[in-house]
């Protein structure tokens, strides 16, 4: 149950209300989440990117060591900002500008910037003698030299603006030059300290919270965890004593450091503690590093970026300088005088006792991996690890006190070679030598980062820069703290690769500016309202790098450097039924008042227009007409004018936006449609004489023509046997073609077609092309009169008793009585086969016998 409860409370809260996307923060780690090395992170906001820090993992070697690059699109980054120069947080960045597509600018300090450039410089160099034969370089030294040029070096405490984009650095206290960055995007201030420390030393300032500044998020590095460094003074103590204890066994002192950072805090500490201690004067300090010359340079000329510390022991150098009248103090704090700089390994006198401070830092490879390999075997020896062991490096694995250790370097000719790279063939050496750990890591631990984030009280956290226990027993920590606030902290651990988005609502505020400025603002409700009636101000919104500002439209040029462009739009068409009183009274039935306006057009106005803006055909038509052609002229809606030619054609005309073009498309509608009204085409209608009286009789026939036979009258029906009733029937019935029509019908008797009718008949059907088609035929009239007329048609009279059933018309109409043995019958199956009713109609009472038989439904 209480790991349930520990995960319900590390779970972020969804939130109730969907949020716009433009109101996300996108975050991405794309290295350093969840582990240490190859830092870089990506955040987004309202479309704009910025990439934190690029650095290549210790433990890794190629492609491998790099960031995920290809999980993001790096165009689209505008700022690179580089914490410091640790291969963890730079060391990829001459990739990214050399192959990768980004487009943005790169910013690190002064300091960061000097020293990239020789450490970047060696790491290649060194490269080329790594320990994996099958390594592949992912640059070459000159690709670095190409891109150092597009690099640009800031000061602390000044705030730059790229892209709407402002970023301010702040010292970070982690090695000379690191430095924190506050970045503001569109109001949002997001705080990244990359790796930080807190703790007074002998050269460096510790990390700043930024005044008067409400920070909305928090990315901070969680590499130690929860876990809490000893005191400074107790660590130095126990320090010393471990390397005085060593060299008194006669053994030599092995520490691996970073060639800058913290090397020159202990470099300081040793040449202090030989000054004060003479009799350990006689064991030389060396400091084995090819950039150890250089980058004392840079130290010597950012004295000024250092603590009170070092400008104090300058100053005194200086003076002793000054005073002897040579130039042996014009180092200053950093011309040691019990330290000694060894450039090359062969130059080094491996004879009795001695403290080495050899690079790199993780013994990978280098002179720190061939001393180890050189010292390992004897236990008179010792390596002492000062700095933080990243999983994977050879630093981590002899933290274990393995038995024996890998040999990678070896010598020959004074030079480093590989070693055998089958696993096979691996050389193992001995390892007897102590291994101790005192950690001078320039980062915080648990109760400092704790304190660190209570100070800032920013309501999101991401943690970066930890490996997954420490970073989880932190992020566990800080969430039980929620239990005393009302307004909890969300904390945040993405995984590389894992994108995180954090909604963020703001009110968005608009700088009313220009003539809409003179207007008062409206009152509020608490107000008196009887001052001032509150005025509803319209105008323009226009946002310019997340600013906003309402303008009026005349105020564009002046205010937003906009130009400003009107479309007028024209519509011509002819009405031919519908006259001015009509259209009047429908567009006031639709729209309410419309304003008349006067009927002749403005002055000029077909020269107003431009030679390129309409057709020339259209021009001569304009021209051609009269002002005095206009017979009236409405305004609608305050937009739209409609103006009434004698010719008949209407003419629309609006200014073109999205609000007219709707109202003018209604206005075409209401005229389109009043053209088809009753109205309208009762008004359209011509007169014309007729009358009502009995057509005249046809003249009498000619004698070579044959009288036309007179219509057989129809027998009297027999009496329907079943009474008429409220259901429809579905009659059953054959195809017009079917055998079945010689069926006998119910009230008796044989209805036998006769051969010559249907004979006639079919000739009919297929000259009409209708032979094997369902007809919809039906007989009108009133049963007897239109049953006679079947008969006649068809040439033959119908018996009695002959009647087929009448049907019902889908459309409601009543069918006629058909006659089975004529057309009247052929028309009665074909109209009740497609409608699929049987019953009789108005004018017939057959019950449909000779159809099939009668299924009964319901209305």
């Amino acid at each position: 149950m209480a790991s349930k409860r520990k995960a319900a409370a590390m779970a972020s809260t969804v939130p109730d209300e969907p949020v716009d996307p433009a109101d996300e923060l996108m975050f991405l780690c794309l290295g350093g989440g969840n582990e240490v090395g190859r830092s870089c992170h990506i955040i987004q906001y309202k479309g704009k990117t910025v990439m934190l820090d690029a650095g290549q993992h210790p433990a890794y070697d190629g492609l491998a060591a790099l960031p995920f690059f290809d999980d993001f699109d790096l165009s689209t980054v505008d700022v690179l900002l580089i914490s410091h120069f640790h291969i963890d947080h730079a060391a990829s960045l001459p990739y990214v500008l050399a192959k990768t597509n980004f487009r943005g600018r790169v910013f690190m300090t002064h300091p960061t910037k000097a020293i990239y450039k020789w450490l970047i410089q060696d790491s290649v160099r060194v490269g080329n003698t790594s320990s994996n034969p099958t390594t592949q370089l992912v640059y070459t030294e000159q690709d670095h030299l190409n891109t150092f040029p597009q690099i640009e070096a800031i000061d602390y405490h000044t705030t730059h603006t790229i892209s709407s984009i402002r970023i301010t650095p702040y010292p970070a206290g982690h090695v000379l030059g690191a430095a924190m960055f506050l970045i503001e995007i569109a109001g949002l201030n997001i705080f990244f300290t990359g790796d930080y420390s807190r703790e007074q030393d002998r050269h460096l300032v510790s990390a700043e919270v930024p005044r008067g500044v409400k920070i909305d998020v928090l990315i901070t590095e969680s590499t130690y965890g929860v876990a809490s460094h000893v005191p400074r003074v107790e660590r130095e103590q126990a320090l010393m004593k471990s390397i005085t204890s060593i060299l008194n066994r006669g053994g030599r002192v092995l520490m691996p450091v970073f060639a800058l950072g913290r090397a020159q805090e202990l470099l300081l500490i040793l040449d202090e503690y030989w000054a004060k201690h003479g009799d350990f004067q006689k064991f030389p300090i060396y400091y084995a590093s090819n950039l150890a010359r250089k980058c004392m340079l840079v130290y010597q000329t950012y004295v000024g970026a250092m603590n009170d510390n070092i400008k104090r022991l300058f100053r005194e150098r200086m003076a002793e300088a000054e005073a002897s009248g040579d130039g042996a103090g014009k180092g200053g704090p950093w011309d040691f005088k019990f330290i000694r700089s060894l450039k090359n390994i062969d130059r080094f006198d491996d004879v009795g006792g001695c403290v080495m401070l050899a690079s790199p830092g993780m013994l990978q490879n280098g002179v720190s991996r061939e001393l180890l390999e050189r010292w390992a075997p004897s236990e008179k020896n010792g390596v002492i690890i000062t700095g933080y062991s990243v999983e994977g490096t050879m630093a981590k694995q002899i933290m274990q006190e393995p038995d024996q250790i890998q040999s990678v370097m070896s010598r020959n000719m004074g030079g480093a070679r590989r070693g055998p790279g089958g696993d096979a063939e691996k050389v193992m050496i001995p390892r007897r030598c102590t291994v101790q750990e005192y950690s001078f890591a320039a980062h915080v631990d648990g109760v400092e980062n704790r304190e660190f984030i209570e100070e800032v009280a920013a309501p999101v956290v991401i943690l970066v820069h930890g490996e997954v226990h420490n970073m989880m027993r932190l992020k566990s920590k800080l969430l039980s703290l929620n239990a005393n606030k009302t307004s909890k902290v969300k904390v945040f651990s993405p995984r590389n690769c894992e994108e995180l988005r954090i909604p963020f609502k703001q009110d968005k505020t608009a700088k009313v500016v220009g003539r809409l400025a003179s207007i008062p603002p409206p009152l509020s409700d608490a107000m008196d309202t009887s001052v001032h009636e509150p005025q509803l101000v319209t105008g323009v919104l226009v946002q310019n790098d997340f600013k906003m500002s309402l303008m009026a439209p005349e105020d564009l040029r002046e205010y937003a450097g906009l130009t400003t462009t009107t479309i007028a739009c024209k519509q011509r068409f002819r009405l031919s039924a519908a006259g001015i009183d009509l259209i009047k009274w429908a567009l006031e039935g639709t729209f309410g008042t419309i304003e008349e306006l006067p009927a002749a057009p403005p002055a000029g106005f077909v020269k107003e227009l431009p030679d390129d803006s309409v057709k020339s055909e259209d021009v001569d038509m304009l021209k051609d007409e009269s002002p005095n052609d206009v017979v009236a002229s409405y305004l609608v809606m305050g937009c739209v004018t409609v103006r009434y030619h004698k010719s008949g054609e209407v003419e629309l005309e609006w200014e073109g936006n999205m609000l007219n073009d709707g109202i003018a498309d209604s206005v075409l509608f209401v005229l389109m449609n009043v053209e088809s009204s009753p109205a309208a085409v009762k008004r359209s209608s011509n007169k014309h004489p007729h009358s009502h009286g009995p057509p005249p009789r046809s003249p009498p026939p000619s004698p070579a023509q044959p009288p036309r036979q007179p219509l057989p009258r129809r027998p009297p029906r027999p009496p329907h046997d079943v009474p008429r009733s409220p259901i429809r029937r579905r009659q059953r019935h054959a195809h017009p073609a079917s055998p079945r029509l010689d069926a006998a019908p119910a009230s008796g008797g044989a209805a036998q077609e006769a051969p010559q009718g249907r004979d006639e008949r079919r000739r009919d059907e297929r000259r009409r092309g209708r032979r094997h088609r369902c007809v919809h035929g039906r007989v009108r009239g009133r049963g007897r009169a239109a049953a006679r007329a079947a008969a006649g048609r068809a040439g033959a009279p119908a018996p009695a008793g002959d009647t087929g059933a009448g049907h019902r018309d889908p459309r409601g109409q009543d069918g006629g009585n058909g006659v089975a043995g004529g057309l009247g019958g052929g028309v009665q199956e074909q109209g009740a086969e497609r409608s699929g009713e049987g019953g009789g109609g108005e004018g017939g009472r057959g019950d449909g016998a000779a159809l099939g038989v009668s299924e009964v439904l319901p209305r």
